[in-house]
Formats: structure tokens, sequence, C-alpha cells
């Protein structure tokens, strides 16, 4: 899919993009800093053009993509790369390991987990499913595996730890919105909040929980203080509006 006039943030020759549809100019203040604690470490610029974002087709699973050498990995399947194929294959998370390629995911109330690294970059497609199928620590995982195979080639790497990542949790539904199910307290009960007889989920918090129990540190995840709902229809929000448009977070490496 095609993206125009998007965020751009940076650090180094890792990228982060965000894209809103219909963003109006006026609120370019709002969104320049998502976060103004990630404003210290990344420079931000409004981007006019248009470039084409590969998405996979999300599920709201724990499927973990590899994309490598120009070939996407996944579920033990290996295809060639190919923006064409953008929109067709399941999965909802993946790890970049090419230069120039943009990969992305689309959300609407679940929130994209995007990862920078010197060696690799990233992203989830965080919903309730996926969080509680464990998509965070199999994506990790993943990553370690395939990091732990290009050591023994690449001396460099024996060294490297999870807290040479940057995690950004993008804009997402929070838990001022987010109300859910009573079962939410049998798998994520840390990251509840109970009101009379009502429920809800803070993802922000779910995700930043389990980040810290993988080893990382908290000073090494950063989030957007933006609630989707509450920033409906500005941001999509499909428990807000029912819309059919999805914000996109995606990542590259020049």
């Amino acid at each position: 899919m095609k993206v125009k006039n998007f965020y751009k943030y940076t650090i180094g020759n890792n990228n982060l993009g965000f894209f809103v549809p219909n963003l109006n100019d006026d609120l370019s203040d709002e969104f320049q800093l998502i976060n103004l604690s990630m404003s210290k470490i990344m420079k931000s610029e409004r981007i006019s053009d248009e470039f084409e974002v590969f998405r996979f087709k999300q599920v709201h699973g724990a499927d973990v993509a590899i994309i490598k050498d120009g070939r996407i990995t996944l579920r033990g399947e290996e295809k060639e790369f190919s923006y064409s194929l953008s929109g067709e294959i399941e999965g909802d998370a993946f790890i970049l390991f090419d230069n120039g390629k943009l990969v992305g995911i689309r959300a609407a109330d679940c929130a994209p987990l995007m990862f920078f690294s010197p060696y690799a970059l990233g992203g989830m497609h965080c919903g309730w499913r996926g969080l509680k199928g464990g998509i965070i620590t199999k994506t990790l995982k993943t990553l370690k595996n395939n990091l732990r195979l290009r050591s023994l080639n690449d001396l460099s790497l024996n060294d490297l730890s999870f807290n040479d990542f940057v995690f950004f949790i993008m804009p997402c539904i929070h838990v001022c919105c987010y109300e859910v199910g009573r079962e939410f307290l049998e798998w994520a009960k840390d990251s509840c909040y109970v009101k009379g007889d009502k429920v809800f989920f803070d993802i922000p918090k779910f995700i930043n929980d389990e980040l810290m129990k993988l080893g990382i540190s908290e000073d090494n995840i950063f989030y957007s203080p933006l609630c989707t709902s509450c920033s409906s229809p500005t941001l999509p929000s499909y428990r807000a509006t029912k819309t059919e448009e999805r914000m996109i977070s995606f990542v590259w490496r020049d």
C-alpha cells in the first residue's frame, strides 16, 4: 500500500513512520511530538512524498515473519519479498534485517509495537488476542534465535542484549476507554482496572510489563500518550466509530 504525508522519526539510519489518514495540518503540533520523551532521542519531520509500505494480512495471531536477504520466511514457508504480496500473507509480527524495505503494522485500537536495534528492526500487532497468545515473547525469542545464528559469522553479535533495542508503543486504545470482560482478570489481572462491575484493560501497561519481564530496561521503552478512542475521529478507532480506516506504523533502514 502507498502512504503520503506522514511523520518520520529517526535514530541514526533507523526510521519509524507514522501515517494517519486525512491528518490535517492544523494537528501538526499534536502529532509532531507523539511523545515528548521520544523527541529526546529522535529527530522528527513531516514527509510529503509517497512511499510504498509492505504489510501483512493481520489476523490477531502471534506468528512471526523474518524478512532477510530479500526473502520472507513465515510458518516454515519462504517467499521472495515483493510489495505486490502486501496484504496477502497472514502474520502479525515481523523482524526485518534488510535495508531499504518499508514494512508496517495497521491498527485502529490495537497497539503497534515497533522496535529498532543496530542489527534488526521489527513490529508487532498487539491486540488482546495476540498479547494473550504471547506475541511479544514469541517475536523476541525468534529474534534472539536468528541473531544467535548470525553471531556464528559475526562475532560482534555475541555481546548483544535486548537493551541494544528501543521499543515504541504507538497510539492505541487506553485503559480509559477499553472496557473488557471479567475473563481478562484470569490472564491480565495486573493490567486491568476494576471499577464497580466493569473491567478495563491497559494495553500499554501489559506491553511494558511483558518487555520488562524479558529483561528490557524501562528506559528503552517509549509510548504514545494518545488514546485512539479519545482522539477519534482524528485517530482511527474501531471501538469508537466502527471505522474501516487504519493508521500505519512502519519501520525501515536507509
